[in-house]
């Protein structure tokens, strides 16, 4: 029996080749384009906290442009409220604790002399690390204003969508037709409903770290409770760093009273962020958008590893509005299916 050892000849179609650049380039285009889209998602998830009280006061005979500027009138006066609260206690507990930090280093360096702590002179580690700030400075000074001219950004683009959201879903929707476009505008209404809910959820955890914190630093005697625990429940939001830098301050108060009460403060802010991470997270995230628990702690990882702290904040709302969309197609073709079945 002869063999045949010529070489197996594969032919590609110009359709595959053109398919296959096609996809290259859309994968280009859109990681040339990530800061964009991460942009207007942010916004969307804007839109979805503000969208009901908007539609709310539209549906009492409210000018739309009107409700839309009273509803950021709220949101202002809020953020200016809580900054009010804030930063005052803040200012004056930090002229405070640097008129006494001379005071503090030694109390620290004896503190660790006397229980024989190995550690170099706490004096030069501080002084390293002020110069390591400052020569930072301008990296830091520029992540700031990069990330105020964000959020200006988001909130202009959040406002013009808030004012045009019907006329802006329609336009999504009219590249298709009948059906088509009735399927992707109840896909946009469930995302933008399921991003309320993690919107909601936020706004939940954010509460219950605030008062955990607060109660934690009234029981500690703590100077200022309400505005750290204030500052506490709001960097919440941030993943991963948000709640060491909400620790920062408290700590620092903590060491114009002793080190052992900011030992204290510290061993606080670590048991709350536990219970966060692996209890109340899970629990209320589950609750509002209807993941379980072990997946919320799955995808928060996930985003985290890969994206960092911007991964772990865009983690759960990314696998909200996949599951949606994803939901909804496999409805679709498991009706289309069903018919072809039934015929």
């Amino acid at each position: 029996m002869s063999q045949d050892n010529s070489p197996t000849r594969i032919e590609i179609s110009y359709k595959t080749v053109i398919f296959t650049v096609a996809v290259l380039v859309g994968l280009w285009f859109i990681i040339q384009i990530r800061q964009i889209i991460i942009l207007v998602f942010l916004s969307i998830i804007l839109l979805s906290a503000l969208l009901r009280p908007v539609e709310w006061l539209t549906a009492r005979r409210i000018p739309r442009v009107l409700s839309v500027l009273l509803v950021y009138i709220i949101l202002i006066a809020l953020i200016a409220f809580i900054v009010g609260i804030i930063i005052p206690p803040l200012v004056a507990q930090t002229s405070d604790f640097i008129s006494k930090l001379p005071q503090i280093v030694s109390t620290i360096n004896n503190f660790l002399v006397f229980n024989k702590i190995p550690i170099e002179n706490l004096s030069s580690v501080i002084a390293g690390q002020v110069q390591q700030i400052a020569q930072n400075f301008l990296s830091i000074f520029k992540a700031i204003f990069s990330s105020i001219f964000l959020l200006i950004t988001i909130f202009v683009f959040t406002f013009y969508l808030l004012l045009e959201w019907k006329s802006f879903v329609k336009l999504i929707g009219s590249p298709f037709s009948g059906r088509q476009e009735k399927k992707v505008t109840s896909i946009i209404a469930k995302v933008e409903t399921g991003l309320g809910g993690w919107v909601r959820g936020q706004i939940t955890l954010s509460l219950v770290v605030g008062i955990l914190t607060f109660i934690g630093l009234t029981i500690l005697q703590i100077p200022f409770a309400l505005p750290l625990a204030l500052v506490a429940g709001i960097l919440e939001i941030v993943p991963i760093i948000g709640p060491i830098i909400s620790a920062i301050p408290a700590i620092l108060v903590g060491l114009t009273i002793s080190p052992i009460v900011a030992l204290a403060v510290a061993a606080l802010f670590f048991i709350v962020q536990q219970l966060e991470n692996h209890l109340i997270v899970p629990m209320v995230m589950s609750k509002v958008v209807g993941l379980q628990p072990p997946v919320v702690i799955i995808t928060l990882l996930i985003g985290a590893k890969l994206a960092g702290i911007g991964g772990a904040f865009l983690a759960i709302p990314t696998v909200v509005v996949a599951r949606i969309i994803f939901k909804e197609l496999l409805t679709e073709d498991q009706k289309l299916e069903d018919g072809l079945k039934e015929e």
